[in-house]
């Protein structure tokens, strides 16, 4: 990843409103670039670098970041394996995927652990920071140029998966789809932050999807809504 300049040590305290992240990558000089990197990020703070699952996995547990940032392959199995593990503990994490492997297979191994989003390695820090602060905010986080190939990887659904989505629901998805923000379908359908988070834990229930990227591309490829928008 480009563009990861630094100043300061490893970790930093922060402020309350900062979003705590940990880094998972078994590369030293890739991961501890990534925390300098971040850690210059006003809003950010990284809470701990983790090189293996299993020790991503415990230093969630301890630290308890906002958003975990995690490498594809690890010495003892893959990002995948430990967004899954992290979220089965914490569901209301965020996990972002950061790889060199910038397939739709990976991308769809990734989505259905639970990551939120999906930056190759390729990309610049800016690109990274907007993933995490995305992801904060409910944003679908993905390259648009993976998401068809994601949808035709997904494990098969059932074709009645969603008939008893409410008109509401449909519309929350399809802004989801759109990329809107848990902050602009508020602003948009003039509701709740808690009623529209009420009507996101549905649609991922009755979707059998672990993040609100799942759900859209499920959606997607059920024909709910079509990638980017309205049916």
């Amino acid at each position: 990843m480009a563009n990861a300049s630094s100043t300061g040590g490893a970790e930093v305290t922060g402020t309350d409103e900062s979003i705590a992240v940990l880094v998972v990558d078994d590369h030293e000089l890739v991961a501890e670039a990534l925390v300098l990197a971040l850690n210059e990020v006003p809003d950010l703070r990284v809470v701990g670098r983790a090189g293996s699952v299993e020790e991503a996995v415990e230093m969630a547990r301890v630290r308890r970041p906002r958003v975990v940032v995690v490498d594809y392959r690890l010495p003892d199995g893959t990002g995948a394996n430990a967004a899954a593990r992290i979220r089965a503990d914490n569901p209301d994490l965020d996990v972002v995927m950061l790889t060199a492997h910038a397939d739709a297979k990976t991308a769809a191994e990734a989505l259905e652990a639970g990551c939120s989003g999906f930056v190759p390695k390729e990309r610049q820090v800016d690109d990274l920071v907007r993933a995490i602060r995305g992801a904060v905010a409910g944003e679908i986080v993905v390259p648009p140029e993976l998401l068809d190939g994601l949808v035709s990887r997904l494990r098969p659904r059932r074709p009645e998966l969603g008939d008893d989505l409410t008109p509401r629901e449909v519309e929350v998805l399809t802004m989801l789809a759109e990329g809107k923000s848990t902050e602009q379908i508020v602003q948009t359908l003039m509701l709740s932050t808690h009623t529209v988070r009420n009507h996101i834990r549905s649609i991922l229930a009755k979707l059998q999807a672990h993040s609100r990227l799942e759900a859209v591309a499920v959606a997607v490829r059920l024909g709910i809504v079509r990638a980017g928008g309205a049916k």
